[in-house]
């Protein structure tokens, strides 16, 4: 597969088979995340690779407990009930289940700047690019990739869970990594080009 069409044919997968990822397939994935660009050359990343059952589970509950809590005070217009119970019984047959999953963070412990609050934007871009180069890699191998902002919402839970300082990491996202389902095609976006860039 090309880049372009990786680009144009990479979409969100949250439903995956029970099968195990192979090593090699994991390796390629974490080795892509340090090629993407970073600010300053700095590597301002740390990632943590969930791959025990008994953490993996822990996770994915932890998962499905910040998307339930996205739906109920996140958006601006709260699911239905009905929708509630459909999304349950979605999770009930292992929606988010993945067999490998990523945290990423940004690595502050090496500071480089005089303004922090500019080093902290730098560095969550870095973090940034390496998970849209995990997320290419891996669906480019036939792998299906999920990026999962929520654990945002309830953070100290997250920590807890990864055992790392947060004044020293921040967390960016969780990504999760399988193969998926079923084949889904990709969305088609809400706004066209026109809509949002502007020359000058």
């Amino acid at each position: 597969m090309d880049l372009l069409e990786a680009l144009n044919t990479r979409t969100m997968v949250r439903d995956f088979l029970d099968k195990s990822l192979r090593e090699e397939e994991k390796q390629l994935i974490l080795e892509s995340a340090i090629r993407a660009p970073t600010a300053g050359g700095n590597e301002q990343w740390y990632f943590i690779a969930v791959e025990s059952k008994e953490n993996i589970e822990k996770l994915y509950r932890l998962l499905v407990e910040a998307q339930r809590l996205y739906f109920n005070k996140m958006v601006k217009v709260p699911w239905s009930k009905d929708q509630i119970e459909k999304w349950e019984k979605k999770v009930e047959t292992g929606l988010y289940r993945a067999p490998f999953y990523v945290a990423v963070f940004t690595d502050l412990r090496s500071r480089f700047y005089t303004r922090a609050d500019v080093e902290e934007r730098w560095a969550e871009q870095s973090a940034a690019a390496a998970i849209e180069n995990m997320l290419l890699t891996a669906h480019g191998m036939g792998i299906g990739g999920c990026w999962f902002g929520v654990p945002l919402l309830m953070e100290d839970r997250f920590y807890d869970l990864f055992k790392v300082n947060r004044d020293e990491m921040r967390l960016v996202a969780v990504l999760a990594f399988g193969y998926p389902k079923q084949k889904q095609p990709p969305r088609q976006r809400k706004k066209g080009l026109r809509e949002v860039v502007r020359s000058l």
